[in-house]
């Protein structure tokens, strides 16, 4: 997925418009008029993030958001430089409270409403977590609670939150209140050092740019979520906007050869073209924001550049003068602010994400922006009885104790409900299993401790590898090898295929690197009777090569390939006897969250067979490939059990099949001990079949 933000400009529109003065025509840039090229932009930007999040086919279309910083670098600074100009300072006071006026008002409806719908439409296992979501969203931090939280934006297993948008939004915020501070103290610089104000300020933000730009390129790859969310890695885009505006348009088009009119058709077309580009080119696996992010960055900046050109209108103005851009520009915020709300409820109510459903939602969305803009934004934002800043401000507590109250409100109530059934059952079943204790531990000749399961005394061993979708196996393989006689020995770590692949790991838990070499030499120490597989088939977006880039399509099948090749022909060779475990679907919804949906006949949690078989890609059938070339046993798994011809299922409230969208229950794999323990028995015994149902 992914986000926009929008600008806290002020539109002429509404009871008091901002006066035109001589030499502000839209169509030459000069002057502090209002200018329809920047709003047309906006409208641009707006709904390349719509469209991204609506599935078209706009893989880009998440860099609008880039595209409202700039355009929000731009106006802000130049409001701001005039203020310098003009008094030789800011009012921080003024300044902050039309930011209030402009962006409280619109953001506390839609962070209600939200969640008002939220708790009647969604599962009360999410209520509160979303409770929280809404209160970060009004305090404008929801931007460093996500990555907090390990919330990758461009996630699509599991239902988003409502509020992820906010993202942007908080970012914006936290612009605001530091960059008049820079300006102040860069003014105050320039008196001391008796540097021209003008000139200290280019430099204060052509260096904010520059190390802005340097950290986001490093900490793109160092921390990708930290670097997506936060303001020091996204300062730049408002710094390069900041120093646009700073440039003396007029006399720079005088100087060069061409005419202003061609000067500016050519900046248009360029920025416009790397604009296009971005939203055709950059693709939500590319490391982002980094280096790639100066191509939508690159576009706004030379719109707003030709834009600021003192010249008659090109086709770029005509463009973005079109009615149908400047009503959407107006309304941009708003649309922005209720789009994702709606797709997501939408969709989860629905347990359908077509994208025509995401189309209609986003056109409701469009509705509900234009009657927020007339009722609620402009309203509040031209009133006259707030042009006080006291006044303004306690409007502005009164609205975020207002939202507060009704974020904690729903957090109690969530803790009322989540003691009844069938929540309590699916709060149980979703908690982290407990760590599985070890009938004994034995320490192999290389020196590795393995944990012993089943019967430990017992002279026939089995090994059982992977990751966690071997660790959510783990209690029927117990009990199973208890049953059968059978000595289990299990190698497992969370989020390491058994294969010798890179995957991107959280910090704490280090590379996956160790723990592989280490797994071959327990097979070469433990010589087991038999080795039995579980990992899971869904690292395609986060396998990464040893720089810590990730890899692409071509280089992930390529690497899966020969990762698992090389295994199991280790594997073959090494043991009497293979099993590979097929692994279960990735679901696209959270099931538990979907069975106590509060109107669960709005869709079905299930998914179809063919979805079921897709989920998880291409690696699947690689795995199969590569299976059936070494001549290993596969093991059905959960497909036998709950999947027919057409369709897979999820359990229902009192027995469900998954704890999260992809790891299985404790409770349903002990259903599974029977199965379990007749596909240990026949490994071990070397029963002649390719397959075990």
């Amino acid at each position: 997925m992914a986000q926009a933000t929008t600008t806290a400009v002020d539109r002429p529109t509404g009871p008091t418009p901002e006066p035109r003065g001589p030499g502000s025509d839209p169509a030459s840039g000069a002057g502090h008029g209002f200018r329809t090229d920047i709003n047309g932009l906006r409208a641009v930007a707006v709904l390349a993030v719509v469209v991204y999040h609506a599935g078209i086919a706009v893989p880009g279309g998440f860099t609008g958001v880039d595209v409202f910083y700039v355009i929000s670098g731009y106006l802000i600074s130049s409001l701001l430089l005039r203020e310098v100009d003009r008094s030789g300072g800011v009012d921080l006071v003024q300044f902050w409270t039309r930011r209030m006026r402009r962006l409280v008002p619109a953001l506390a409806l839609v962070v209600s409403v939200t969640l008002i719908a939220c708790v009647l439409l969604l599962s009360p296992l999410v209520w509160g977590r979303l409770a929280w979501h809404g209160a970060a969203s009004m305090l404008f931090v929801s931007n460093l609670l996500f990555p907090y939280q390990g919330q990758n934006y461009f996630s699509d297993s599991v239902t988003p939150s409502p509020y992820l948008h906010t993202w942007s939004l908080g970012i914006e915020e936290q612009f605001y209140i530091f960059w008049p501070l820079l300006i102040l103290l860069a003014v105050a610089i320039a008196r001391r050092t008796r540097i021209p104000a003008r000139r200290m300020l280019q430099v204060l933000f052509g260096g904010t740019f520059v190390v802005s730009l340097a950290a986001s390129i490093w900490l793109t790859v160092a921390a990708p979520d930290w670097a997506f969310y936060i303001l020091p890695t996204r300062a730049w885009e408002f710094a390069g906007a900041a120093l646009v505006a700073t440039l003396p348009w007029g006399r720079l088009a005088g100087r060069t050869r061409l005419r202003p009119r061609v000067l500016r058709a050519l900046l248009g077309t360029a920025g416009f073209a790397l604009l296009a580009l971005s939203f055709v080119v950059v693709h939500e696996t590319d490391p982002f924001p980094g280096t790639i992010a100066l191509l939508p960055v690159g576009g706004a900046l030379l719109v707003l550049a030709a834009g600021s050109v003192p010249a008659s209108g090109t086709w770029v103005d005509r463009v973005l003068d079109l009615s149908v851009l400047q009503r959407l520009g107006d309304v941009s915020y708003s649309w922005y602010l209720w789009h994702w709300p709606f797709v997501v409820l939408t969709t989860a109510a629905v347990q359908d994400d077509a994208i025509w459903i995401k189309v209609l939602a986003s056109l409701g969305a469009l509705g509900a922006a234009a009657a927020t803009y007339r009722w609620v934004e402009n309203p509040i934002r031209f009133s006259p009885a707030l042009k006080s800043w006291r006044r303004t401000a306690a409007v502005t507590i009164v609205i975020g104790l207002a939202v507060g109250t009704l974020s904690v409100g729903t957090r109690v109530a969530t803790g009322a409900v989540l003691e009844r059934e069938p929540y309590a059952t699916a709060v149980e079943v979703s908690a982290e299993p407990k760590p599985y204790g070890c009938t004994e531990i034995t320490e192999t000749t290389s020196g590795t401790d393995v944990c012993l399961l089943g019967d430990a005394e017992a002279d026939t061993t089995v090994l059982l590898l992977g990751d966690s979708h071997t660790m959510h196996w783990i209690p029927a393989f117990d009990v199973a090898a208890r049953d059968a006689g059978l000595r289990l020995a299990v190698r497992w770590r969370h989020g390491c295929p058994a294969a010798e692949i890179n995957v991107q790991q959280p910090a704490e838990r280090g590379p996956c690197g160790d723990f592989q070499a280490e797994s071959l030499r327990v097979v070469d120490d433990l010589r087991p009777d038999a080795v039995v597989v579980s990992q899971a088939q869904i690292y395609a977006d986060r396998m990464q090569h040893a720089d810590g880039t990730l890899m692409t399509e071509d280089e992930v099948r390529d690497t899966w390939t020969s990762a698992n090749d090389a295994l199991f022909a280790y594997l073959t060779a090494a043991t009497p006897a293979v099993v590979a475990v097929k692994d279960n679907p990735q679901l696209d919804v959270d099931p538990l969250e979907c069975l106590t949906r509060p109107w669960p006949e709005l869709g079905d949690c299930s998914m179809t067979r063919a979805e079921a078989e897709e989920s998880n890609g291409d690696l699947p059938d690689i795995s199969a490939g590569i299976w059936a070339k070494y001549g290993v046993t596969t093991w059905d798994g959960v497909w036998s059990e709950t999947c027919d011809d057409t369709r897979c299922g999820v359990g229902d409230t009192s027995h469900p099949v998954y704890r999260d969208f992809h790891h299985l229950s404790v409770d349903y794999v002990l259903t599974q001990v029977p199965a379990v323990e007749q596909m240990l028995l026949a490994a071990v015994r070397g029963t002649s079949s390719s397959d075990i149902g």
